[in-house]
């Protein structure tokens, strides 16, 4: 493992001789939040069976964290653009805690989503704020090297948590994943506050409030309808093979195992162990209605890109005005700058 030393890439004035430090707090920071992507999905089977929980329960347990992150991306990022990044950092790394200790002895699964769902908001928080500290501490080739070692190093993190979380769910109970990421946070949290600066390049302009509510508002339903595809399509595909059956095999289907059935995959492979004469044809049409359902979500999924992509192919501005409207801000920029330094404050101030 590369030491801080290691990880230094050749920094740049602003950066000072403690950058091997500053980017390993930052990876460490960004960690937590790779991490806790990758554990609850392993542990869904044994969730669902705690819990009796339908499709619906579970696969918002499953997008939980990613829907908080996706939702609150852009609204916390102007939020520490404007009040400060480091805050914003080091509030993200400590929520983190609580909503790890909430989710691993959550008593309900309404409590569990709100625990995933409050991680997700704590990433949002965190982990754009430190790509962030690296595009604005180095520059050139320095920032290269950075940003692919905190990618690179996030990516291998982040594929250590299935199988931390498997072999965690073979010698305790399910909520012992959500634990993983506490020691990690605690020394991120410490790092951070140690080594990364408490102010670098924001801005003073007021934050637009209302447009970063309604993003996270739209970002938010956007991730529930396709999430609730699938459970939509893994339902009707599921009704379909019932009401397909042989008259005979129908006969035995009470409204209790009809329900079982169609609320989720892990209730329908509950019912195949209890009636293991059938368990092949009730495996068969689980897998092949939650596939129904996984089409079902891909489909809304490539309809909402697309809904997104149009503005942005047909609203935003095209080249030669991108260019003019980045001089025009580099310009006003300067001008802001030069005048608080006419005004006797210190370029290390201005920043």
């Amino acid at each position: 493992m590369q030491s801080a030393g290691a990880l230094q890439p050749r920094a740049s004035s602003s950066v000072g001789p403690r950058a091997g430090l500053l980017l390993t707090s930052l990876i460490l920071a960004a960690a937590v939040a790779n991490l806790n992507l990758a554990v609850a999905n392993v542990a869904l089977p044994t969730i669902g069976a705690s819990f009796d929980a339908s499709q619906t329960a579970l696969d918002l347990v499953a997008v939980g964290y990613s829907l908080g992150l996706a939702a609150s991306v852009l609204y916390f990022g102007a939020l520490g653009d404007r009040y400060g990044r480091k805050i914003m950092l080091m509030l993200g790394v400590t929520l983190s805690v609580p909503a790890c200790l909430l989710a691993a002895y959550a008593p309900s699964i309404e409590i569990l989503i709100a625990a995933h769902l409050l991680g997700g908001l704590s990433a949002g928080m965190a982990y754009p704020t430190t790509l962030v500290f690296i595009a604005a501490l180095w520059s050139g080739p320095a920032r290269t090297k950075s940003i692919a070692l905190w990618s690179g190093i996030g990516g291998a993190i982040s594929s250590l948590g299935p199988l931390i979380s498997g072999w965690l769910l073979q010698h305790f109970w399910w909520g012992s994943v959500f634990l993983i990421t506490l020691p990690r946070a605690a020394v991120a949290l410490g790092m951070v506050l140690a080594f990364v600066p408490s102010h670098i390049h924001e801005t003073t302009d007021p934050v637009d409030n209302l447009g970063g509510v309604l993003s996270v508002l739209f970002v938010a339903a956007l991730v529930v309808a396709i999430n609730f595809a699938l459970t939509a399509g893994y339902a009707a595909a599921f009704g379909t093979a019932i009401t397909n059956a042989p008259s005979a095999e129908k006969q035995r289907l009470t409204n209790s195992i009809a329900r079982q059935l169609l609320k989720s995959f892990a209730g329908a492979v509950d019912i195949a162990h209890r009636y293991p004469e059938y368990s092949s044809q009730i495996n068969a049409a689980a897998k092949s209605s939650f596939l129904s359902g996984d089409r079902a979500a891909f489909a809304a999924g490539i309809v909402a890109i697309l809904l997104g992509a149009m503005p942005v192919f047909f609203l935003f501005p095209k080249k030669n005005d991108k260019e003019r409207l980045l001089a025009e801000y580099h310009s006003q920029d300067t001008s802001r700058h030069t005048g608080r330094c006419s005004a006797g404050l210190s370029p290390a101030a201005v920043r």
